[in-house]
């Protein structure tokens, strides 16, 4: 190719540096002092460079514009990415392609797999990250930066019982305006209802592909039930625009596991 391409940054990367340079600004401060960032602070200084640097996390695998999307899928799963970009005949990069357009394409120009297989069948039943939803949202970033993840599903600290989703990307309420960095010590689900945007919906084996059911309060959070269909969940993640699809039981709402986008693109490979 033209150039030198050295990777991508995804909103992890970004929040990894803004949090080092919290801890290195801390760390200059005499005498161990408290200091809050002021209205106007932004994280000082820094550049794409420095969330490269710290970290190597999204390597750079190009496809060509002429390569096929089962292509596309395969070079995903297989490597556990969810960017590819796009090059054409020229070497010039035309594009990014990622899990959630590839799905959304799907959706709207392919059949539902004929066996429409149930979340029983495909989800991802491993441990699901959680986090306690008193936890000051500054330690709820950091527990996901420290184990290298996009997300993780807010509990009850009582029960166990989802309650939202926090994403990386939600630290992006600390630019929309009259924010300030002391939002951070409130708790993690306090700083999420500050933000939300989307009704929880669920997603049940009952309900057609068009019709989501609203419960709870305005949340960023979606579940699904162990018998829901494929076709099911992939409506609600491409109209709800959501990357992660929690299972957990209609009475009861204990995380079991989870869907991400990349196990929707499994089921075109099996």
């Amino acid at each position: 190719f033209e150039k030198k391409w050295m990777g991508f940054i995804d909103v992890v990367d970004i929040l990894t540096t803004i949090l080092a340079d919290e801890d290195e600004h801390k760390a200059e401060e005499p005498n161990g002092a408290n200091h809050e960032h002021e209205d106007d602070d932004e994280p000082r200084n820094m550049t794409a460079q420095d969330a490269i640097n710290r970290s190597k996390r999204n390597p750079f695998r190009p496809i060509l514009d002429t390569d096929s999307l089962l292509k596309a899928i395969q070079i995903m799963v297989t490597n556990s990415m969810v960017f590819l970009p796009v090059f054409n005949a020229d070497g010039r990069l035309i594009g990014v392609l990622d899990s959630w357009q590839v799905l959304a394409y799907v959706c709207e120009n392919l059949p539902a797999p004929t066996w429409d297989p149930k979340v029983i069948g495909f989800g991802n039943y491993d441990p699901v990250i959680a986090i306690n939803s008193q936890m000051p949202a500054i330690q709820a970033f950091r527990y996901l930066v420290d184990r290298n993840v996009s997300a993780a599903a807010v509990i009850d600290e009582k029960d166990g019982k989802l309650l939202d989703n926090l994403s990386a990307l939600d630290s992006r309420a600390l630019y929309f305006k009259d924010s300030t960095w002391a939002i951070l010590q409130d708790p993690v689900i306090e700083y999420l209802r500050r933000t939300a945007e989307n009704v929880k919906t669920s997603v049940t084996e009952e309900q057609s592909r068009k019709e989501l059911m609203e419960t709870f309060m305005r949340q960023n959070c979606v579940y699904a039930t162990p018998n829901a269909r494929w076709s099911d969940l992939a409506s609600a993640m491409v109209e709800q625009e959501i990357h992660r699809v929690y299972i957990a039981e209609k009475n009861d709402h204990v995380p079991l596991g989870f869907v991400s986008l990349l196990d929707m693109l499994k089921i075109f490979l099996s």
